[in-house]
């Protein structure tokens, strides 16, 4: 299996990991409620500053960050457990778990910059080891981050402790008037490279290569409203070639997320 190297078995959601890894979690799921609120989830956000350092080929990101996602969800960076995904840091593109990974993780670190309150994390993209037949996924996905096509980073986690916002919360944070929930402790169970962020605020602060310059990221374009998706959706849901022209116009958006048109 092309996989095996990186991972043993397949876990609980379907998701590839370390045989360690799979019987911690199935032990951890007994205490967890089997409401849906408290199933697997997948969150993403996006944002820029560039810095250098010496061991190259790896990033720092915003992985999440404490503004209402677009399901209407606050999930807290102080409740982070992240001590599952620790025994096997490695990130993939997209969550596609069909391909070798792209990178590794070296740490992830709760912060509070200004008004933002998140969590961090590092990436590494290693090099091409001798040998290697065929493409390197590492290379492609670096590349890509320092082009500024791969900004966003998705988690896949799951919510250990949640409750609705309470009035003072609100009154304290604006923006979550209609939150759906407050997700107070959760386990980090995967985090990937992405293309589209969900969540407006997760995206490759920092770029750390070995060249002398470092680029510069183009400024992450507002993202269409729920309530522009839906009627975009809506005047399409007549037509014949519904789901082409939904692919069409999903690849329009992005590229003026992207600056392209």
């Amino acid at each position: 299996m092309l996989l095996k190297p990186y991972f043993d078995t397949e876990g609980p959601f379907g998701l590839p990991m370390k045989d360690a890894q799979a019987r911690a979690l199935e032990e951890m799921l007994k205490n967890v409620p089997r409401e849906d609120a408290f199933a697997l989830r997948r969150t993403v956000v996006a944002r820029g500053i560039s810095e250098l350092q010496a061991e190259g080929r790896s990033d720092v990101s915003w992985i999440t960050e404490q503004s209402p996602d677009r399901v209407g969800d606050v999930v807290l960076a102080s409740g982070m457990d992240d001590s599952h995904f620790q025994l096997n840091p490695i990130v993939t593109l997209n969550h596609d778990y069909q391909q070798p990974p792209v990178g590794r993780s070296l740490w992830r670190k709760r912060v509070k910059e200004g008004s933002l309150v998140g969590v961090k994390a590092k990436t590494h993209y290693p090099a091409r080891p001798d040998g290697w037949l065929g493409d390197w996924g590492p290379d492609q996905a670096f590349a890509l981050v320092r082009s500024g096509l791969l900004l966003g980073k998705s988690i896949g986690f799951i919510p250990l402790a949640l409750h609705p916002p309470t009035a003072e919360e609100i009154a304290k944070n604006a923006s979550w008037k209609g939150v759906r929930y407050v997700v107070e402790r959760w386990l980090l169970i995967e985090y990937a490279c992405c293309y589209l962020p969900m969540q407006p605020n997760s995206v490759v602060e920092e770029i750390h290569k070995s060249a002398a310059i470092s680029p510069q990221l183009p400024a992450p374009r507002s993202l269409p409203s729920e309530s522009d998706i839906g009627a975009s959706l809506a005047k399409l849901a007549g037509s014949k070639n519904f789901l082409q022209l939904v692919e069409k116009s999903l690849q329009r958006t992005w590229q003026k997320l992207i600056g392209i048109v």
